[in-house]
């Protein structure tokens, strides 16, 4: 899967002496000139961040997850939502769409320029404590959780999912939110 090479220069989270909680920074994420990539940013027992860079394209495929509530906020760039009722929604920087748990999705990116997204994840999860984290930010125990709209697993390598199929090519020295 693609989409799990880390693309982001520095420090991902500081913490914030021992109170658990913790900083966390989008600068330094690598903008690309092809394929998709998805770098956690902070995580807390029932809530995760990541932030998700698109070269182009989307997630192509309707698919749906079956106990995560998330959210997307474009931080750069358009891009559209299509839903399984058929209805469509743009979403434009600073602008996000809630996607309640069940709720059938895909999007594409505008081709103008990279859609950087701030991807936010939440669920009750069925274990406690630490939290064992996939590449993608999203907890382990929710690999297999996300179903496409043949009812089949969602497999990101599958060229039908768009841009995370692809190989992820960075663009040399340009990063999101640079200083």
């Amino acid at each position: 899967m693609n989409i799990n090479v880390p693309t982001r220069t520095g420090p991902k989270i500081q913490k914030i002496g021992e109170t658990g909680a913790s900083m966390f920074s989008m600068r330094g994420v690598s903008l690309l000139a092809d394929g998709a990539s998805a770098d956690p940013m902070a995580t807390a027992e029932n809530l995760w961040i990541s932030v998700k860079v698109y070269s182009s394209g989307g997630e192509n495929a309707l698919h749906i997850h079956t106990t995560e509530d998330h959210s997307f906020v474009v931080m750069q760039g358009k891009a559209t939502f299509h839903f399984g009722d058929g209805s469509s929604q743009v979403a434009r920087q600073f602008e996000g769409v809630m996607l309640p748990k069940g709720v059938s999705y895909r999007f594409e990116a505008d081709e103008a320029e990279n859609l950087v997204l701030l991807r936010i994840g939440a669920a009750q999860r069925t274990t406690t404590g630490a939290v064992a984290m996939m590449n993608t930010g999203a907890p382990a125990e929710l690999k297999g959780k996300t179903i496409d709209a043949d009812g089949g697993l969602k497999d990101a390598s599958d060229p039908k999912t768009g841009t995370p199929s692809r190989p992820i090519v960075p663009l040399p020295g340009k990063f999101f939110a640079q200083a």
